[in-house]
């Protein structure tokens, strides 16, 4: 994001757009995935009016399965940063990419979260499609980075992993993987060894628990199901409305029942949590 432009939204919708992807990674958490077909359009012209009736302007998190299998996509997001901001969590192999860096202003994007997933890639032989469409974003000015998760069986490809993507001038960075595998709760039975290797820290674990922490799920930011039923987080039903229809949020805080939250929407957009605690006169100790 260019220093010369000024990021300001006053509200995150974090939206599941689909579960469908066109990868199989083991470790994901929307598996198992159903065909590619038939994945419902954005209807822009709803959603736009929607947004409008909030008088607030919005950043729209994308994430999936795959944003880029939804048909209109890259239309919806050229409409929707012509007011508002995106975000986008993508596995970065698909030909609407090419299409997104053209006709999307870069400056409205806040950030490109460009999963990599080493095995599905060379499986399906798209590393070099992933490492094209990773450069031509970052060219065109976007504020783009990869991820990849640091899944425990996996450690020791999962640095040979960096090593390729590093000599082809690309940083590769791991997240957190959280889930279990046996009947080891992630991240938390991490050992010392596996978070100094995927330079992760205990903070970054320590987010995953949330249990009576205050959070401004709800109050200034939700999450968006495929059918656009918004939520307060993955974990709360409460109904704030629906994306084509009208945005709800509530006039308070939350303390979190969950003792384990695998989407802390406090700390993942913490510009906007910060906010929420300062207006109710609350601290950040985080």
């Amino acid at each position: 994001m260019s220093e010369k432009h000024k990021v300001k939204y006053d509200a995150w919708l974090h939206w599941h757009i689909t579960n469908r992807c066109n990868l199989e990674c083991e470790y994901c958490f929307s598996l198992p995935h159903v065909p590619d077909n038939d994945i419902p359009a954005i209807n822009t012209k709803k959603l736009l009016a929607t947004l409008s009736k909030t008088n607030k302007t919005f950043r729209i998190g994308f994430t999936g399965g795959e944003p880029f299998l939804v048909p209109n996509f890259v239309e919806a997001a050229s409409k929707i940063t012509v007011e508002h901001y995106l975000s986008v969590n993508t596995n970065l192999t698909l030909p609407a990419v090419a299409d997104f860096s053209e006709k999307v202003d870069p400056a409205k994007v806040i950030f490109i979260h460009a999963s990599f997933h080493f095995i599905e890639l060379q499986k399906k032989n798209l590393l070099d499609k992933y490492v094209y469409y990773f450069n031509l974003l970052k060219e065109k000015g976007f504020n783009i980075y990869a991820e990849e998760v640091a899944f425990p069986p996996h450690l020791a490809r999962l640095e040979k992993d960096a090593e390729k993507l590093g000599s082809l001038g690309i940083d590769l960075r791991f997240g957190a993987f959280y889930g279990f595998i046996g009947d080891k709760r992630y991240p938390e039975s991490y050992t010392e060894e596996e978070i100094g290797r995927f330079n992760l820290s205990r903070s970054e674990i320590k987010k995953f628990r949330q249990k009576d922490v205050l959070c401004n799920a709800g109050y200034n930011v939700g999450v968006v199901f495929s059918k656009g039923q918004i939520k307060p987080c993955f974990q709360i039903h409460e109904n704030l409305g629906n994306i084509y229809e009208s945005i709800n949020f509530n006039d308070k805080l939350i303390k979190c029942d969950a003792e384990y939250c695998g989407c802390p929407m406090n700390l993942y957009d913490l510009k906007l949590y910060k906010q929420a605690l300062n207006f109710f006169g609350e601290s950040f100790d985080n």
